[in-house]
């Protein structure tokens, strides 16, 4: 007999650890698609164009579509209201930012592009949320990263093999080979496989070491062959490439493997000081080679080089100091949230002699620095903000090394790679970018769920007492229920 089962009281942890997702995550994940590749305007124009040439107007298409997942999202998160809740009061200094973010449409120099831009930006964080409220978010995380990059990454290939018309950009001169695949440009394309490179290291560490999962050799075989089809697109082509994220993988694989290889193994004293300089490394690192490179180190002249990059960054410094001039003259609110990289529009009000010197007829539609560009359109409030989430983001994750190794570790190495990757390009507060939904996924802290103290005089309750078994030929079946069996001793 099957045994009953026992309802879970309020001070009883739920075991949902494993619990698959809901149909809800469907609706990020359409979201999740079209900001990691392109706008569906875009892919209706049948024209590889970034999603800032709409966004300057607003495509209605666009709109149509993310208003109808905002509204369907958020008729979710009516339906998990105190997860909701509770998420966001964790997460009180991104819920501050946004807000911020928000007000700043009084003070923007372009107030309909700010608000649009918003809004959109607030999409994102709905989206998150969703994926955050399922039951188990682990398990969200997972399906929503592999079913996303099941997709793209063959796709690409097949685009940059076969409709090089879709899958392949070429320079003004026409010798540079710029691969694309499903996304805008290279950098976006290695934006993708960075973070899809890491997700299938990340996957085949849990499958390896879950040695008693059914199919577990297929499972590395199939992670595997993901990983190097992932690594190919990594690579580029041969005459052009995304160095930042070629780094960003190298360095984030091997701190996943450091984390497996060496935090599993240690505990007491010597994991609390091995966790300890983690966090101070990983906060260090990007300010340290910022360091190293304004003094003109070796070191970090060697690590550029390696990458195939001159200490200019391909003349992003030409850019940063043209930016960073614009923001003098606003630096403790900005020019307001998107209202800076606004297109022809804005080259009258925000001036780049430096980087008009090189292409005096065409502007960039980032700054190339994520820190930068929330500088200037937010200012140092904005920053600080920033620098807020990201250092808790850290942390929480790093203490949850304990907890929920595996969801940890993950958080880890996708919140490090975003914030190296937003060194030399921009995905900071972009609402339609993958990588600024991917930083709030990982960034925001889920609690765990409080346990209500067991009532005085509480029993737990006794599991049900099995039925004591019969012999098989004791009952047969017959049309009008059970009868005893002629063969059977009488009970």
């Amino acid at each position: 007999m099957r045994e009953k089962k026992h309802a879970p009281q309020p001070w009883e942890a739920p075991q949902d650890a494993r619990a698959k997702p809901s149909l809800w995550l469907w609706v990020p994940f359409v979201w999740l698609f079209f900001v990691s590749t392109r706008a569906l305007s875009t892919w209706m124009s049948g024209h590889a164009e970034g999603a800032g040439a709409a966004d300057f107007t607003g495509s209605p298409v666009d709109l149509a579509l993310m208003g109808f997942l905002m509204v369907v999202g958020t008729i979710g998160l009516c339906l998990r209201q105190k997860k909701t809740r509770r998420i966001l009061a964790n997460n009180k200094w991104v819920v501050v930012l946004f807000v911020y973010m928000a007000l700043s449409y009084y003070w923007s120099n372009f107030p309909d592009i700010t608000l649009r831009r918003a809004v959109r930006s607030i999409g994102t964080l709905i989206m998150v949320l969703v994926v955050l409220t399922e039951r188990s978010p682990l398990e969200a995380i997972r399906a929503l990263l592999r079913r996303l990059y099941v997709i793209e990454i063959p796709a690409s290939m097949i685009a940059i093999k076969y409709y090089r018309n879709i899958g392949v950009l070429y320079g003004w001169d026409g010798t540079e080979e710029q691969w694309i695949g499903l996304s805008t440009d290279k950098n976006s394309l290695g934006q993708v496989a960075m973070v899809s490179g890491l997700f299938w290291v990340w996957q085949m560490f849990g499958d390896w070491s879950n040695k008693l999962a059914k199919w577990r050799w297929i499972r590395l075989g199939f992670d595997a062959v993901f990983l190097l089809m992932t690594l190919w697109l990594l690579r580029g082509s041969p005459t052009s490439h995304s160095s930042t994220a070629i780094l960003a993988f190298v360095a984030c694989s091997a701190v996943l493997f450091g984390l497996e290889m060496v935090i599993r193994r240690i505990t007491g004293q010597k994991r609390r000081i091995v966790l300890a300089a983690m966090i101070a490394s990983t906060l260090l690192a990007p300010f340290v080679a910022l360091a190293l490179q304004s003094i003109d180190a070796s070191p970090a002249k060697m690590v550029v080089q390696a990458t195939g990059r001159d200490m200019t960054f391909t003349d992003r410094t030409r850019l940063w100091t043209d930016v960073l001039n614009n923001a003098e003259k606003s630096p403790i609110v900005g020019t307001g949230f998107g209202a800076f990289w606004v297109g022809k529009i804005g080259y009258d009000m925000y001036p780049l002699p430096n980087w008009s010197e090189k292409t005096p007829e065409w502007r960039p539609e980032q700054g190339h620095n994520g820190y930068v560009d929330t500088f200037v359109e937010t200012g140092l409030i904005g920053v600080v903000l920033l620098a807020i989430i990201i250092v808790r983001g850290f942390v929480s994750a790093l203490r949850g090394l304990d907890k929920n190794f595996e969801l940890a570790s993950l958080r880890v190495v996708l919140l490090l790679s975003i914030v190296m990757n937003n060194m030399t390009e921009t995905s900071f507060l972009k609402g339609t970018h993958a990588l600024w939904f991917l930083f709030l996924l990982v960034a925001m802290d889920v609690p765990p769920v409080k346990l209500k103290a067991r009532p005085k005089g509480y029993e737990q309750l006794p599991k049900a007492v099995p039925e004591p078994e019969v012999e098989a030929d004791t009952y047969v079946q017959t049309r009008s229920g059970l009868r005893q069996s002629q063969c059977a001793e009488p009970l």
